[in-house]
């Protein structure tokens, strides 16, 4: 039930509000300032590609990394040196990259409450004149006007390694596996060297019809990415050795650390 009495309101998949946001607002763009744009791998493989920059380039230019308490690296958009630290990206005409816009931009203003997006919260902030206006969405209705499907089944497998029960377990990435799942799912253009500059389908089982797709196709390539993070992190059988004696003896190894 929505607690209309709040500035914060509850919401369901289904139940509606009215929000919509244009450049006849007096405060267009201005909450594309000062906050925290936390990315996934599939937003940075998304704006790199669309500004025509390799993963390296957008990577050092455009973000910051944080280490959360277990590990994981936080990827944050870096904002302007301006007074306002602005977005570097917005523009008096609005986003300059909207088509490969974030999730979190896409997503306002509305906010999962939990990885599970069964309850959502929306935030009514007194300096955002877009609460209110005519049109009117269900929250399933926003994100399939926001194009968020795609994304949602992009980082569904992150999720899969961010939440996974190595880390509900009370365990931290140490440096190198923190490293590596930093390479592998945002730098894709390293770890696609690293699959293709060395020997590493000589040594895995991987279908040829499936290395042709992760030459080609970068989405193909980060989801792959997450299997390779979570057989070399987690130790899962998302991979397996094309020599089977080593292959028996990291399923074994693998069982014994599990």
């Amino acid at each position: 039930m929505n607690e209309h009495g709040s500035e914060k309101i509850l919401f369901t998949l289904d139940e509606k509000f009215r929000f919509s946001c244009h450049s006849g607002l007096p405060c267009y763009n201005s909450c594309c300032r000062d906050i925290n744009i936390f990315l996934t791998p599939y937003d940075v493989l998304r704006m790199r590609k669309g500004m025509g920059l390799s993963s390296e380039e957008f990577l050092q230019k455009y973000t910051t990394t944080l280490l959360g308490d277990d590990g994981i690296p936080l990827v944050v958009l870096k904002m302007m040196e301006d007074e306002k630290k602005t977005c570097p990206f917005v523009t008096p005409e609005g986003c300059s990259i909207y088509p490969d816009r974030p999730w979190s931009c896409r997503m306002y203003p509305v906010f999962p409450l939990s990885a599970e997006e069964v309850e959502f919260l929306i935030e009514e902030k007194g300096s955002c004149l877009g609460y209110g206006q005519a049109e009117e969405w269900t929250i399933r209705e926003w994100k399939t006007h926001q194009n968020i499907d795609i994304y949602d089944s992009m980082n569904q497998s992150y999720k899969d390694i961010t939440h996974h029960e190595f880390f509900q377990k009370g365990n931290k990435l140490d440096s190198g596996r923190a490293k590596l799942l930093y390479q592998a799912c945002y730098d894709l253009d390293w770890f696609k060297r690293f699959l293709f500059n060395t020997r590493f389908f000589n040594k895995y089982n991987v279908d040829q019809d499936l290395i042709d797709k992760i030459e080609k196709d970068d989405d193909q390539l980060l989801l792959f990415a997450y299997r390779w993070v979570k057989f070399a992190i987690f130790s899962e059988d998302t991979l397996t050795l094309r020599d089977k004696e080593m292959d028996k003896l990291w399923q074994a190894s693998s069982k014994n650390s599990s």
